[in-house]
């Protein structure tokens, strides 16, 4: 005798004719629901997505994908997985794409432009879209990649393109306010660590720089990039410049430099005030604590969401969403003191 599954449906594993069935709707409804078709009232939508769930059913990935002419597979593509600041923006494309029945692909090019290329279009020959977060490639890889004929999103990158969709986080804005809070404490000359040269955050941060610089504030720099390793190695060079405040591209130099400072003895903020940028975790729980800038990672990756769920349904492309960014104000920074000479 076979066993009685739950809900009173007997057999094995329940099949779409076991939710149409519960659902008093046709097989062919339940099959455009799981497509992901638009032509489904929103009322018919929810009462299938919850007869399956409370059946235990699950559509057959490759089942849907033939009937559906889809993969329901989305790529993510970061340049650089082990920066903390791409974690949470992808682990909300997970649960929104998630919930919305699309896996996700991550990939990780590491700085490098060829691999950007590579990458972004061997994702969209899989997927049925892309995200592309922090891009790095030229105009000319950037329109080859919307020229596979798949929806592409971009985010934190400002595309003056009428046919690109994007994500905006405000990085001019929030790194003008940060500067600021040095001014108004007192300083006078400030070094800043570039991070990596096509990084379009990284032009808007040295932008806002360049802005201060013009109004009288002395503004060294030193090129050092986005990681931990970074930081700590242009400690000496930093020390060298003779300044009182550090304005890093992000918080993991800003971390290595406060590392290699205490080596030196130089003590933060007593000696030299450090910002970062990002608020990934670690900047909170560090001695002293990081003052910063925070982005809703989660804001903008469900805004990115979204915006690939609509190009997805046909919506035209080129919208573009701002989302705003904050300095956090902690204890690595307080008014410059007069010291003993650093150098």
């Amino acid at each position: 005798m076979r066993g009685q599954r739950r809900d009173g449906v007997e057999g094995g594993r329940p099949t779409i004719r076991d939710v149409a069935g519960r659902a008093k709707v046709s097989v062919a409804t339940v099959s455009r629901v799981f497509a992901g078709s638009a032509g489904v009232s929103a009322e018919l939508t929810r009462r299938v997505l919850d007869t399956a769930a409370q059946l235990g059913y699950t559509p057959h990935v490759v089942a849907r994908s033939l009937a559906s002419g889809r993969s329901h597979i989305i790529g993510i593509l970061v340049p650089n997985l082990a920066n903390p600041h791409f974690y949470a923006l992808i682990k909300q494309v997970l649960h929104d794409a998630g919930r919305d029945g699309f896996q996700v692909l991550v990939a990780d090019s590491d700085e490098s432009l060829p691999a950007e290329r590579e990458l972004g279009i061997s994702l969209l020959q899989r997927a049925d879209g892309l995200i592309m977060c922090g891009p790095r490639c030229t105009p000319g890889v950037l329109r080859e990649l919307l020229g596979q004929g798949r929806p592409v999103v971009v985010v934190d990158r400002k595309i003056d393109d009428p046919v690109v969709s994007s994500v905006v986080m405000d990085a001019h804005g929030a790194m003008r306010a940060l500067v600021q809070h040095l001014v108004d404490l007192g300083h006078e000359h400030v070094t800043y660590l570039h991070g990596p040269a096509r990084s379009w955050q990284e032009q808007e941060r040295w932008r806002a720089l360049r802005g201060f610089r013009r109004r009288g504030l002395q503004v060294s720099e030193v090129a050092t990039g986005a990681t931990v390793e970074d930081g700590h190695r242009v400690a000496d060079e930093v020390i060298g410049t003779g300044c009182t405040a550090v304005v890093a591209h992000n918080d993991l130099s800003a971390i290595g430099l406060m590392a290699a400072l205490n080596e030196r003895g130089v003590r933060v903020p007593e000696n030299m005030s450090v910002t970062g940028y990002d608020d990934i975790p670690f900047g909170r729980y560090m001695s002293p604590s990081l003052t910063t800038v925070r982005t809703s990672q989660e804001e903008a990756a469900s805004a990115a969401w979204l915006a690939m769920r609509g190009l997805l349904e046909g919506h035209r492309a080129g919208s573009r969403t701002v989302i705003a960014s904050e300095p956090v104000l902690r204890r690595s920074t307080a008014a410059p003191r007069i010291t003993a000479d650093l150098g």
